[in-house]
């Protein structure tokens, strides 16, 4: 993880990586640093301190990156399970628009069916990789943190994350 890395807040509370593989190109976890606790705890004024500044820089960054960029970015905290508190930054691109709008049951359930389809295709893709390649999961991130490299990159230099060695 340590690769895809681009962002750090300046109170070094927060950090932001790409996830590999990513569930859509821009695809960003915006974490608290490992002192902040795990998931799920209390939404102290302590853990969230700096996440308003950071959401703000990761999301000015992502929009910088891209050429054209996203129409929007979906913000998330998916699920409980993970060993750390963190966030996900979604990037909604305009020629994914029909599919992110379409409404197939509750009217504002739109963007969560969108990734659920996702994280379907998502799974569906790590499983027939896995089985066509017979690569393991941490095999495949790092084949994706490979295949992201300019991105991050330039990510890095939008926000000044000091460059790995």
């Amino acid at each position: 993880m340590p690769d895809r890395i681009f962002y750090e807040s300046k109170n070094k509370k927060w950090f932001a990586f790409l996830s590999a593989p990513p569930h859509t190109k821009g695809h960003t976890i915006l974490a608290a640093q490992s002192h902040c606790g795990k998931c799920p705890q209390e939404m102290t004024e302590d853990v969230l301190q700096g996440v308003d500044i950071a959401l703000f820089e990761v999301t000015q960054a992502i929009r910088q990156c891209y050429d054209p960029q996203p129409k929007d970015i979906l913000l998330a905290s998916l699920r409980g399970d993970a060993g750390h508190f963190h966030f996900h930054l979604v990037p909604l691109w305009p020629e994914d628009e029909e599919c992110w709008r379409k409404v197939t049951g509750y009217k504002k359930a739109h963007l969560m069916e969108f990734l659920g389809a996702l994280e379907k295709k998502h799974d569906f893709l790590m499983l027939e990789r896995e089985a066509k390649d017979k690569k393991k999961p941490c095999e495949q991130r790092a084949e994706s943190t490979k295949q992201m490299k300019p991105e991050i990159q330039k990510l890095r230099e939008i926000t000044g994350y000091p460059k790995q060695a």
